[in-house]
């Protein structure tokens, strides 16, 4: 077991967890910062275009005055396209919390690297992962979040609400009504060292603020699901692509992280 019984009481009562341990050597920081600085300059083109989205205000004109590294408001799918960041969903050292955490048939259902960009890094409002994705059953994920950069409060780090998990899955309709209610714990931030890692439950509300100072703060997040959940499809193409890799219909499977394969599921 990687975890400790008192930490594994803390995830399932607060929903989320800072962990002790380094999963990333400098060395591997080092050569992972500079696949995304290679990506995003266009130096490496082997994730499809559509996997990378600019931050709002850069979407509709160019801005000759910024380097594309701070016009970038994240790359997903790279642990499917990219072996260096493939490997990192692979690793023992996160792999082993995850097992601990839901079991050991996992599955990588996508990843998103938050690049969370020097002076242009926009809020990331308050949230459940597992709300953006009703085409699991159950809906039971749980993500990741390795920093490749020091994550601040100044600088956008992730802030949670402890517990939150607890009253399930609540729709964007209700979700400001859910949020002012004073049975839920006042908002914690976690502020964490590169090279380490916070694991959180995908009905867990969080957000993480904006960056306006002059660092960098490369997040990545990997979202892992049992490999017995039910997979119900997308039907807008647009979606379908983005969560398939660009795949025909009926050839997607997800990535198998560890374990057993199970027929008719993800």
């Amino acid at each position: 077991m990687a975890l400790s019984a008192e930490q594994k009481a803390f995830f399932q009562e607060y929903g989320y967890l800072k962990y002790d341990k380094r999963v990333l050597s400098e060395n591997e920081i080092t050569a992972l910062q500079q696949r995304s600085e290679a990506i995003v300059a266009g130096r490496l083109n082997h994730l499809p275009p559509r996997f990378i989205q600019l931050e709002a205000k850069f979407r509709n004109g160019d801005d000759p005055n910024t380097e594309m590294l701070d016009k970038v408001r994240k790359m997903t799918q790279l642990c499917y396209f990219d072996d260096l960041f493939g490997a990192v969903a692979k690793k023992a050292a996160i792999v082993d919390v995850i097992e601990d955490l839901i079991g050991t048939n996992i599955k990588l259902y996508t990843d998103q690297l938050m690049m969370k960009p020097r002076f242009n890094g926009t809020v990331t409002d308050w949230h459940q992962d597992s709300v953006a994705w009703p085409m699991f059953a159950p809906q039971e994920h749980v993500s990741c979040w390795v920093a490749l950069d020091d994550a601040t409060v100044d600088n956008g780090c992730m802030t949670v609400i402890p517990g939150s998990h607890q009253w399930g899955p609540i729709s964007r309709e209700y979700r400001d009504v859910f949020l002012a209610n004073p049975l839920l714990a006042q908002p914690t931030p976690v502020e964490i060292k590169a090279g380490y890692c916070m694991f959180h439950h995908g009905l867990n509300f969080h957000r993480t603020g904006a960056n306006s100072t002059a660092s960098r703060r490369r997040g990545l997040a990997l979202h892992y699901i049992r490999a017995e959940t039910m997979y119900m499809g997308v039907a807008d193409e647009e979606a379908r692509l983005l969560t398939e890799c660009e795949k025909p219909r009926g050839e997607f499977r997800f990535m198998l992280i560890r374990g057993q394969e199970c027929p008719g599921r993800v």
